[in-house]
């Protein structure tokens, strides 16, 4: 991703995208509803164990991600651009349960100051909703450190298995809008 003024802009290289059997306005509810959120976001075995969000620039988003293993991994962040059915950017990083910024306990050598800057692409195509994903640590030299490097590389799987798991999310929300209406 580069950046140019306010706007990102991602390089196709850099996007995970998949296609989804739902329409826009849900697939963009799910990402910025923390009673969806909840349910889907993170790597398969993993769930969030509590969520504040407030999906608008300059809102913020908390949560505490579980891992399979049983650990708390604490992210806080801030929405930056919120384009309603369209496009979500938003900044987080990992704090402590007090929300006190910490390495990331997979890399002890996380930079502090390292940050993760994850876009979200939504457009419509004739089967429902493509979803673009990408993400990146940010700022430059923080992305530069090798622990973000490590980190990146193992990232794209796990936005892989986020993808998976918000696919199993929008089949269940689809059927449930389709009986209640």
């Amino acid at each position: 991703m580069q950046r140019s003024g306010n706007d990102v802009i991602v390089a196709d290289d850099e996007l995970i995208s998949r296609t989804f059997r739902a329409p826009r306005d849900l697939v963009f509810e799910v990402w910025t509803k923390a009673e969806h959120f909840t349910r889907w976001f993170g790597p398969h075995g993993s769930e969030i164990v509590s969520c504040q969000m407030d999906a608008r620039p300059g809102g913020i988003i908390r949560f505490g991600h579980r891992s399979p293993e049983g650990s708390i991994l604490h992210v806080k962040g801030t929405f930056s651009e919120v384009i309603l059915n369209e496009r979500l950017v938003f900044i987080f990083g990992f704090v402590d349960e007090h929300g006190h910024p910490i390495r990331h306990p997979m890399f002890p050598d996380w930079p502090l100051e390292a940050s993760i800057e994850m876009v979200v692409i939504l457009d419509d195509v004739d089967d429902g909703t493509r979803v673009r994903l990408a993400h990146r640590v940010v700022p430059a030299s923080a992305a530069s450190h090798p622990a973000a490097k490590r980190w990146s590389l193992l990232a794209r799987e796990g936005s892989m298995q986020v993808l998976d798991r918000l696919g199993e999310h929008l089949s269940l929300a689809t059927t449930r809008k389709e009986h209640a209406t």
